[in-house]
This record gives structure tokens, C-alpha cells and sequence, in this order.
């Protein structure tokens, strides 16, 4: 299964192009391997109570010799057992996380933050993925956080600066700092949107002035 995982999860190939029906199939396939290795996780535990119950009553020494014998290899197996099963948690977690952001992909793809994700490398991302938790109810928020990505890298990454966001996020940050109430800041957006369909206006009578 592990074997299988890795040539799913190729190091070559960018996990974002990974089609949303294949993921959901991996994540059905790492849900029954984990419930396997915890339920033979279990077994083993069982059994190792069961031998020093056994090594309660035992009558010689050759006999305690042998249980823990049986201890020692069933505790290896466990350690194996938990070392697989930590593996598949954070795969767990690459692929919970990468499901989040495919079935919010068009949102994303609106943002800076899809051209920065899809900047990294396969083994960049992945790593990301697997070490964070992603919020689907505030998924940009929940990845800037997690990224640490600033406000300037998603400036650098944006294709245009558009300038009437840039505009309204001043006004914002005014209202924050209590220099403008919201009615002001409302009348402010509106005079700047009138301001600009006169410019517009005024170069379209020009040009037919002119011609």
C-alpha cells in the first residue's frame, strides 16, 4: 500500500493537478490501511497482556525466559506497526488538506495565492501539507496563516495592481483607526467612483471633439 501511495504522491508531479475523484479514492484506501494497522495494533496489545498475565503464574525461569522472548518480538512489531501508521497520518493529513484546496480551487484561482501554491515545488508542498490544518470555512485566511505569507508576496504574485482596491483598503484601514466613520467612508468610495466615470467621460467627449 505504502509502495502504491508513493508512485500516487509522485515527488515529479505537481499535487495540485491531481484530479478531485482521485483523491477522494486515496483517501478511502489510507481510511481502510489506518483502521487495519489500528486494529492489529490492538491485537498485539492484547496479546502482550496476555503474556504477563501468563508470566504471573509462571514456574521457572526457562518459562519467563520464553514469554519475554514473545514480549520482545510482539513490542518490535508494534514499534514497526506504529512507525507505518504515523506515515499514513500525515498522508492523511497531505491528502485531507490537498482535498480542501481542490474543492475550493476556482475561489483560490481568483486569488494571488493559487499562482504562489502552484509556485512550490511538489516536495515544498507537499511538506506544507502535511504539517498544517486547513480551515475550509476561511480557506485564504487559514492559508496566508499557515504559510506565513504576507501582504507582499501576494502583491508580487498578483498579475495586476488594481488600483480601486487599493483605493477601498485605504479607506478600510482609516475606519479601523477610527479616522472615518463608515458613512464617510461609504460617500468617500462613491465621490472616487463618480470622480472616475467623469475623467472617463470628459476623454470620451474630447476624442470626439477632436475627430
Amino acid at each position: 500500500m505504502l509502495s502504491k501511495l508513493k508512485g500516487l504522491f509522485s515527488k515529479n508531479k505537481n499535487p495540485l493537478d491531481m484530479p478531485l475523484n482521485k483523491l477522494n479514492e486515496s483517501k478511502i484506501k489510507l481510511d481502510i490501511q489506518v483502521k487495519k494497522l489500528e486494529d492489529e495494533l490492538s491485537k498485539i496489545d492484547d496479546q502482550i497482556t496476555m503474556l504477563f498475565n501468563k508470566a504471573k503464574s509462571s514456574k521457572s525461569k526457562s518459562e519467563e525466559l520464553t514469554i519475554a522472548t514473545k514480549i520482545k518480538t510482539l513490542s518490535q512489531r508494534k514499534k514497526q506497526l506504529q512507525n507505518v501508521h504515523g506515515l499514513l497520518n500525515k498522508q492523511m493529513r497531505f491528502v485531507d488538506n490537498l482535498l480542501v484546496i481542490k474543492e475550493n480551487e476556482q475561489i483560490l484561482k481568483s486569488t494571488p495565492l493559487w499562482n504562489i501554491l502552484n509556485s512550490m515545488s511538489p516536495q515544498e508542498l507537499e511538506n506544507h501539507l502535511i504539517n498544517m490544518k486547513i480551515n475550509s470555512e476561511n480557506i485564504i485566511g487559514t492559508l496566508n496563516n499557515a504559510l506565513g505569507i504576507t501582504d507582499d508576496m501576494l502583491s508580487s504574485a498578483s498579475e495586476e495592481h488594481d488600483e480601486d482596491i487599493a483605493d477601498i483598503l485605504n479607506t478600510i484601514h482609516a475606519v479601523k483607526e477610527g479616522e472615518l466613520d463608515i458613512d464617510d467612508a461609504k460617500e468617500i468610495i462613491s465621490e472616487e467612483k463618480e470622480k472616475e466615470e467623469e475623467d472617463d467621460f470628459e476623454k470620451e467627449l474630447k476624442k470626439i471633439l477632436e475627430e
